[in-house]
């Protein structure tokens, strides 16, 4: 945004000139009046006053005079402050640009002064413009669902065997198809190495595992270390095969299992919370059916998101931007896998990722001030109850804050708040579709 001056706006206190800049910065020069200066020399002497005790008097009770004879420097101090704050003020009723927030940093320069007219220059932050959304012009895509049949009821149920499975230790002969192998897997480039898997078990199946691991254990036995390169199945597609390079790995076979998995039974069933086989069946569909919907209607609503971000680009404030710029980056340093890859990254590529986290940063501004604007214009009530809700839906999706206590904190209201702001946002959107 390239900026732009306002007319001159005038009341009988100020005169203002209100200058909008990139990044949701404004300045404002500000002529304040001989009316208005007087008005705060008094107070200003005043105020030091108050705080002063002069021979013969009680303080706060000096006459006018004497403290500006014996404090001329308080009082020109006092003077000073209290003519910015005001001036500040008269010149905010003027223009009705509202600072961004209670902790933005206000910029003061008294430009210059006498008796007559005072010329003061201030900067700070706003609000973004954000504009009017035209939902209508959003046109979902079909999104693709899987289909629930008797194969995937089936593989479900066999996941939840595993948890019930008996692990058999396999050392007297080669790995075979359906085993079981925890593994170690390192990437070689030169002397340097790095850890991808860390006693990570996979089950050694086309289905579920890559061709060229199943390739090199074959024939391999618990304890063996081996070396070969990775590449991307036959069955990948052509823009798979382009994105995927191959490198160069050492892997070691620490266990090699056969897992004995409980008979399909009622006993099992029951194990599982359900009364019977036939029960548990069309739970485990009733359950797979949910999660394709609930994939179907997330892909509508990333479109949603979408079609707002890149529809609707306007201006935000450099210092939200970096505030949460440092926070998501922050968090990920937390993850220590992020953190190792960062560590042992170059400098290209930490600019990539930097340059990826402050994408997502202001696209999700971008999404909270949307959204909340969307809200606010179609009139869609938001209540206390709901924001709560949401906030306790998320801790629980984030058990290290479990023990925070029953307060909500001021971090999680206003993520509570930005999430209702955007499902609201999206059902609005969504409706219109429809």
């Amino acid at each position: 945004m390239s900026e732009t001056a306002s007319n001159e706006l005038k009341n009988d206190q100020v005169s203002v000139i209100v200058h909008k800049k990139n990044e949701c910065e404004v300045e404002f020069d500000v002529f304040a009046s001989k009316e208005l200066i007087q008005k705060v020399r008094k107070q200003a002497v005043k105020a030091v006053g108050k705080e002063v005790t002069l021979p013969g008097f009680r303080k706060g009770k000096a006459p006018e005079a004497l403290v500006l004879k014996n404090y001329p420097a308080e009082v020109e101090r006092k003077f000073h402050k209290t003519l910015a704050d005001a001036a500040f003020i008269e010149a905010q009723n003027l223009a009705k640009v509202p600072v961004l927030n209670q902790s933005s940093t206000i910029r003061f320069d008294l430009k210059s002064f006498d008796e007559e007219e005072a010329k003061l220059h201030f900067a700070f932050e706003t609000e973004p413009e954000t504009p009017e959304v035209d939902a209508k012009k959003f046109t979902p895509k079909p999104v693709e669902k899987k289909e629930v049949g008797e194969k995937e009821i089936q593989e479900a149920i066999r996941q939840m065997a595993f948890f019930y499975a008996k692990w058999e230790s396999v050392s007297d002969r080669p790995i075979e198809e359906g085993d079981f192998i925890v593994i170690d897997l390192d990437t070689l480039d030169g002397e340097e190495t790095n850890r991808v898997f860390d006693q990570v078990r996979f089950e050694v199946k086309k289905e579920r595992m890559a061709q060229w691991m199943r390739e090199l254990v074959k024939n391999a036995k618990a304890g063996d270390i081996l070396e070969g390169t990775s590449y991307p199945d036959d069955t990948a597609s052509e823009e798979e095969k382009k994105e995927f390079a191959p490198k160069k790995v050492r892997l070691h076979i620490k266990v090699v299992e056969k897992a004995v998995l409980p008979e399909m039974n009622d006993e099992f069933a029951k194990k599982v919370g359900s009364p019977d086989i036939a029960s548990m069946n069309t739970l485990v569909e009733g359950m797979l059916k949910k999660q394709v919907d609930d994939k179907a209607d997330q892909d509508l609503r990333e479109q949603v998101n979408h079609f707002l971000v890149t529809s609707y680009e306007f201006d935000l404030p450099k210092s939200l931007v970096e505030e949460e710029f440092k926070h998501r980056f922050n968090s990920g340093m937390n993850n220590p896998e992020f953190k190792a890859h960062m560590e042992k990254a170059s400098k290209e590529e930490k600019e990539k990722i930097e340059e990826r986290i402050r994408t997502e940063t202001k696209h999700s501004l971008r999404l909270f001030y949307l959204s909340r604007k969307i809200v606010q214009d179609a009139k869609i009530p938001v209540t206390q109850e709901e924001i709560n809700h949401r906030a306790v839906e998320q801790r629980k999706m984030h058990p290290g804050a479990q023990g925070l206590g029953n307060e909500i904190s001021r971090e999680e209201f206003a993520l509570a708040l930005s999430m209702v702001f955007l499902n609201k946002a999206q059902d609005h959107i969504l409706s219109l579709t429809k």
